[in-house]
């Protein structure tokens, strides 16, 4: 047992020894991690990071790795996933929940709560966690205009709350920095009719199921959106909608999408993003920025 090991034991907090980051990323490429760690709450989120920190190990935290692109070589550094962190609680017009819920999971429930906010993010599938530190959004919402206050866990492991505007929310963007785990979020919402809620969200999955690929491993749009452009049409004009390396290939349904037709390598993506950033800046002169992450 390794002293990681053996620390996680001492305090209840669960672990898994060499994971296949292929069962945990809708990519479904990686290699192996050999350890992931699941803390069930800030106490013992700011636990690992302090012990990580005062013994110089290398960490990353995730969430359900749903803009993540693993790498193909097993890893050197301990993976904290905030899946554990689950609790729920619907209080009035706010909800509270923690990070590892996962946005349709919210989203059902302000719907049987009859609260409305949340339709147009129902079907991102990312967690609370990863929506509030990217703020992510789709069809006109983002989490920036729901969320109210942020416990987190920062670099140092100090428990820490942030509210408001002090959240720094930007396109795909906020204050909370790699070596920070989001652990519980409160989501600000407005009473509505069940019915009317019910169909918007209808409506938003018909959208999504007819527009993207949802029926291959991906990792969702890779780019971010160009100021005055759409990165999936910039794609497809430059002929690229189809174009493959390896197994990874460029969705025919959405040009913003790179699929994984099976046997795809980190490699072969990274390959196919290198492509379509020169070409799409040789054409239009447009620097396409990435929104997934690699690990």
């Amino acid at each position: 047992m390794t002293d990681t090991e053996m620390f996680c034991y001492n305090n209840s907090i669960p672990y898994q020894k060499n994971l296949s980051t292929k069962s945990i990323s809708t990519f479904k490429i990686g290699g192996l991690i050999s350890l992931a760690v699941y803390p069930l709450n800030a106490d013992q989120a700011s636990l690992l990071i302090k012990f990580f920190n005062s013994n110089n190990i290398k960490y990353k935290t995730a969430g359900n790795c749903s803009n993540i692109l693993f790498s193909d070589e097993n890893t050197d550094y301990v993976l904290i996933k905030t899946d554990n962190m689950n609790s729920l609680v619907v209080d009035n017009e706010r909800i509270i929940t923690g990070a590892g819920n996962l946005l349709s999971k919210i989203s059902t429930t302000a719907l049987k709560s009859h609260l409305s906010g949340m339709e147009n993010l129902y079907g991102i599938p990312g967690s609370v966690g990863g929506a509030v530190i990217m703020n992510a959004g789709a069809y006109g919402s983002e989490m920036s205009q729901i969320i109210e206050e942020t416990e987190y866990v920062d670099c140092m492991g100090d428990i820490r709350i942030v509210g408001g505007d002090s959240h720094c929310f930007g396109y795909r963007h906020s204050c909370f920095s790699d070596k920070e785990i989001v652990t519980k979020t409160t989501i600000k919402l407005n009473s509505g009719n069940y019915q009317n809620i019910r169909e918007i969200m209808t409506l938003v999955i018909a959208k999504r199921k007819a527009s993207q690929p949802l029926e291959m491993p991906s990792a969702g749009s890779v780019f971010k959106r160009p100021q005055g452009y759409f990165a999936g049409k910039l794609i497809e004009d430059c002929g690229l909608k189809g174009f493959s390396v390896g197994d990874a290939m460029v969705s025919t349904k959405h040009a913003g999408f790179i699929v994984n037709r099976g046997n795809a390598t980190s490699e072969d993506v990274k390959k196919l993003i290198n492509i379509i950033q020169s070409q799409v800046y040789e054409k239009f002169g447009v620097k396409l920025e990435m929104e997934i992450r690699f690990f």
